[in-house]
């Protein structure tokens, strides 16, 4: 069976080029079931990348190839609760 969390951990990773560990505890089941299966925030990131996080979260979402992968969609999404 497919670890999704270490799966999506691992794109990231390549996407980033940061630490994989790190970028796993940051992936999160969203509370509200329409945002998703699973969600990273960026905001975690941006004091190591010097970026704001919606910068952070449009370069994964560049640099993640959806073909032939287990990801069906990826979306940005800007929300504080």
């Amino acid at each position: 069976m497919i670890d999704f969390k270490e799966e999506i951990a691992k794109k990231i990773e390549e996407a980033l080029k940061i630490n994989y560990k790190e970028i796993q505890r940051g992936i999160e089941t969203p509370k509200e079931r329409n945002m998703g299966d699973y969600a990273f925030p960026c905001f975690r990131l941006a004091k190591t990348l010097r970026k704001a996080p919606q910068a952070i979260a449009e370069e994964i979402r560049e640099k993640i190839d959806l073909d032939g992968s287990f990801i069906e969609k990826m979306e940005v999404v800007n929300r504080i609760s």
